[in-house]
């Protein structure tokens, strides 16, 4: 086995090696420590410790274990990547239907930061209305963004009433839905853009999202499928790094839009 693959075996084939590992990231750790916080005895832990001590990624020093410099430089970059297997694993039925190339390149890279994911799937009652399970948090957010690339008839409603209620409402919409919102809904719309805590911008380039909802609670993406379809299913997360994540992702679209001051 080469060395390359020697040590991807020792940092990712043991849940315990693995563990272990993150845990020393934030600084040296004793064994009755180490035992402590992994909830582990000294016989398993101990045959791990020798392996990672072996392969160079640990040193002791007195009663205790940290990371070598290799190991330093190795382990952080660790969680990204496995932050991706998990999104990916929890979910994989979903994202092996979804063209995951309509994601930003900078953001795609980075798409473990959604961290724990569920997928929503409406009822057929449901099938062109945002999701209940959704409907509460998003009420109750201060912030609420959307990118989309196609039309829900709940659009005009749903967005005046919540910036009545006093959320701040930024909306990045493809150039035909703009239209159809201003040929169908021209008085909504115009009430939308008269209040001081609405913003609505129009995307010229196309959006190769179905769509994105980003609060300060949560993040709900909907992609279009490999074949180009849209299921109008929801993935939802309420992790942080996810909303920073999906803040980026309203920020990439908006800079490429021209915002909307009046009709």
């Amino acid at each position: 086995m080469s060395m390359e693959l020697q040590l991807i075996d020792t940092i990712f084939f043991s849940d315990k090696r693995k563990n272990l590992l993150l845990l020393l990231k934030n600084g040296p750790k004793t064994i009755e420590k180490i035992k402590t916080e992994l909830e582990v005895s000294s016989s398993p832990i101990m045959a791990q410790i020798r392996i990672l001590l072996k392969d160079g990624l640990l040193v002791q020093n007195e009663d205790s274990y940290e990371l070598s410099v290799k190991g330093k430089l190795i382990v952080p970059k660790m969680e990204p990547l496995l932050s991706t297997f998990q999104v990916f694993d929890e979910n994989h039925d979903y994202w092996a239907r979804q063209n995951l190339r309509t994601l930003p390149a900078h953001l795609l890279d980075r798409i473990g930061e959604l961290g724990t994911c569920r997928e929503l799937v409406p009822e057929r009652t449901h099938i062109f209305d945002y999701p209940p399970e959704i409907m509460d948090p998003l009420y109750k957010s201060r912030i609420v963004m959307e990118i989309s690339s196609f039309f829900r008839p709940g659009y005009p409603g749903l967005y005046l009433d919540l910036a009545q209620k006093g959320i701040e409402v930024s909306l990045v919409l493809e150039r035909p839905i703009y239209r159809k919102l201003v040929r169908d809904y021209r008085k909504g719309v115009e009430e939308f853009l008269n209040m001081e805590n609405t913003s609505l911008f129009v995307c010229g380039d196309r959006i190769d999202l179905a769509s994105s909802i980003i609060t300060d609670r949560f993040i709900s993406l909907s992609m279009i499928s490999k074949d180009g379809r849209y299921y109008n299913h929801e993935m939802v997360s309420f992790e942080k790094s996810a909303l920073e994540w999906g803040r980026e992702l309203f920020d990439y679209y908006k800079d490429m839009s021209e915002q909307v001051i009046k009709i």
